[in-house]
């Protein structure tokens, strides 16, 4: 049977599937932040760890927000919402007073019943009195965790093979230092999400443990103590932190998911200073920050000192002046060249942020200062041509935010040292409560430049780049609901493969159905086009053709009995690189969830088949995993995947999880390139995980 018809006929088998049950478990947060994820790392293919997005919703179920707050920073922490949405909550309770039911919030624009119901876990609605912190309450009654984790692939890679000591004198580098294992350890406090601390440590695979290289111990460590609304205090952090102002020009430390973030055809909402709990190794900032907050006012500073694993050359015979000959963002280190790149250089950071607040107006400043100690060597390559690195930056910005009933406007603009300007406008427009609009203007100077720049783009930094952004939601019917967006945007430079001004166009469409009280589907169409180098015999020069990619997927999440979740997903990717050839990928796949109610367990199972001519058609996702992690492969070649994960819970207070996975590949006798290679056609993981709360 082709892979076409196997995909078709799965597709007519979830259709007919539908039919039968008519019952579907709602689309929650949850679900939503798995897509998000997955379309994050679809995009830019980043390893990341999500565990704080996850931790939060915990904590927001457990410390629910009152909607009867009216303190912006106490709704901030529902931090799915946009900014429009959290005015509209503080406009609606000093209108009308206290909400008495949840349903009053369709009144607000940018609500909706889909994000009604999202939200309804974490939010509560009481008579709102100030609470005032009493510190031996919060050193004493708040909750502690522990976390220990263990992973690791079981088959033999190319890095961990045997190797005698004169292939590593001729090359040091064939083999990784340490063993296969990656060990998480993790403490956190929790004191109704206004006092926090908590510490981590990693050993990723491949890195030295307590020996070596590693003679501290882990690879990675990290501490944060955090604090919130306490007085005129409004937060304070030190150690591992992250910072977000504005839309992101100048500031924006944390992870920005782009288009895949927006809400209501808005951006989410920067919440100021936050701490960082995750392992990441990149996308945080270390030292210190401080919000006061003077009525209407709001003033954050902050300081930030880290060191960065970096490619280093010296200018001289005596080493005595050094050159940044790039950075190396992956965090991992294990082989003597990887370790050679650890913390060669250091970055400061110095920032501040004012913002004022009314009633329907919002408007703020932000500043920050980034020195190296060290220069950068010159880049090479026209499209380098304007992105030279300097070794020290001073970026400063200006962003506003206008309520209006039906209209949103807001819009960032910064500068940077050189006089280079990047800018951001958005307005979001609500002319019926079925029906909301959004555009989204972005242009980046293409040498603009500033090292904590994460906001809206196409391209892979806030750089070089101007584009449209068109997008609507819509509710067609009390079960159905239609969103999308255009996304147009224009390259004026030369970009790494784009040998001159290049332009491209993206289309999004989503249909969802609520099929019954437990039942839910979407069918999704994607469209992008970009401009690459294409080369010719016939000619001497590079010239640019319209690369052209579609995918469609038809998901369905249904839960036809209480202890019984099922969750089916078909998608296809159609790849047109060039005016010949066209490539396809499938990936079809089945979970099925049993949870009984009278045990203290819950398993999981997946299985997939995936079938593409070339890693071009990869096809991403998001996979059961432990909890606090989150797994989105790309799945790509000819084959099929096993997944089941199990959970016990030992007692209310200790939970074990147990993963295994396993992909097994049809048409090729090794997996992975390099280090990372397996000889045989078989690639498994297991993972472990094991939480104490108490």
């Amino acid at each position: 049977m082709s892979r076409e018809l196997k995909f078709v006929s799965f597709w007519l088998f979830i259709m007919s599937l539908t039919q039968m049950l008519m019952a579907q478990q709602p689309d929650t947060l949850m679900k939503n932040l798995e897509y998000q994820i997955e379309w994050y790392v679809e995009n830019t293919e980043n390893e990341l760890d999500y565990s704080e997005l996850t931790e939060e919703l915990e904590q927001l179920s457990k410390n629910r927000v009152n909607l009867n707050s009216r303190e912006r920073d106490e709704l901030k922490r529902l931090f799915f919402l946009n900014e429009a949405q959290i005015q509209g909550i503080l406009a609606y309770t000093a209108n009308y007073g206290d909400f008495v039911s949840i349903y009053e919030l369709k009144a607000i624009p940018n609500f909706d019943s889909t994000l009604i119901r999202k939200i309804i876990p974490f939010v509560t609605i009481s008579p709102y009195e100030k609470q005032h912190l009493k510190m031996s309450e919060a050193l004493k009654q708040g909750e502690h965790s522990i976390l220990l984790r263990y992973q690791r692939i079981l088959e033999k890679q190319e890095g961990y093979l045997p190797a005698d000591d004169s292939l590593l004198e001729v090359k040091p580098n064939a083999r990784y230092l340490g063993s296969p294992d990656k060990i998480l350890v993790k403490y956190g406090y929790n004191y109704k999400s206004q006092i926090r601390w908590g510490l981590l440590a990693e050993k990723d695979a491949g890195e030295e443990f307590f020996s070596g290289t590693q003679k501290q111990g882990f690879d990675f460590y990290s501490a944060y103590i955090y604090g919130r609304d306490l007085g005129k205090v409004h937060r304070f952090v030190l150690g591992d932190y992250h910072a977000t102002f504005g839309q992101g020009l100048v500031m924006w430390s944390g992870l920005s998911f782009g288009k895949a973030g927006i809400t209501g055809g808005m951006p989410h909402t920067a919440r100021g200073l936050t701490p960082s709990s995750s392992s990441n190794e990149i996308y945080y900032l270390r030292g210190g920050g401080m919000t006061i907050g003077l009525g209407n006012f709001e003033i954050s500073t902050l300081a930030s000192h880290i060191a960065l694993d970096a490619g280093i050359a010296a200018l001289d015979t005596l080493q005595t002046n050094e050159i940044i000959e790039g950075l190396r963002n992956t965090g991992l280190h294990r082989t003597p060249s990887e370790v050679a790149l650890s913390k060669n250089i250091h970055l400061t950071t110095l920032a501040g942020n004012i913002n004022y607040t009314g009633d329907i107006f919002r408007a703020g400043f932000t500043i920050a200062s980034e020195n190296f100690d060290k220069a950068f060597d010159y880049r090479t390559g026209l499209y380098n041509l304007f992105q030279q690195p300097r070794k020290s930056q001073l970026t400063m910005g200006a962003d506003a935010s206008v309520y209006l009933r039906d209209f949103v406007l807001q819009g960032e603009i910064a500068r940077d040292i050189d006089g280079h300007l990047a800018g951001i406008f958005n307005v979001n427009f609500q002319p019926d409560p079925r029906l909301t609009l959004a555009l989204i203007y972005r242009n980046y100077d293409k040498a603009f430049q500033n090292y904590h720049s994460n906001a809206f783009s196409e391209n892979s930094g806030v750089y070089n780049e101007k584009g449209l952004y068109l997008g609507f939601k819509a509710s067609l019917a009390k079960q159905v609901e239609l969103s999308g967006y255009a996304d147009y945007f224009r390259f004026p430079w030369f970009k790494y493969r784009v040998d001159g001004p290049s332009k491209g166009r993206e289309y999004y469409l989503r249909m969802d159905f609520l099929l019954g009280k437990n039942a839910h589907a979407y069918l999704r169409y994607r469209f992008e086009q970009k401009e690459i180098n294409i080369s010719d015999e016939d000619r001497k020069l590079n010239f640019l053709f319209p690369k052209k990619f579609h995918n469609v997927r038809m998901h369905f999440d249904y839960q036809p009995l209480v202890e019984w979740k099922f969750a089916s997903r078909a998608e296809a990717s159609f790849n047109h690189p060039n005016a010949v050839d066209s490539r396809m990928g499938f990936l079809i796949y089945q979970d099925i969830t049993w949870k009984p109610t009278r045990l203290p367990i819950s398993i999981t199972g997946r299985y997939a088949l995936f079938d593409t001519d070339s890693y071009d058609e990869r096809l991403y996702a998001y996979e059961q995993d432990l909890l606090y992690s989150f797994s989105v492969p790309a799945y790509y070649y000819k084959g099929q995947k096993f997944i089941l994960v199990l959970k016990y819970s030992l007692n209310k207070s200790l939970n074990f999880w147990l993963r295994f996975a396993s992909s097994i590949y049809s048409d090729r006798d090794e997996i992975g390139t390099g280090l990372e290679m397996i000889h045989g056609n078989s690639r498994s993981e297991i993972k472990g995980q094991l939480i104490w709360k108490f």
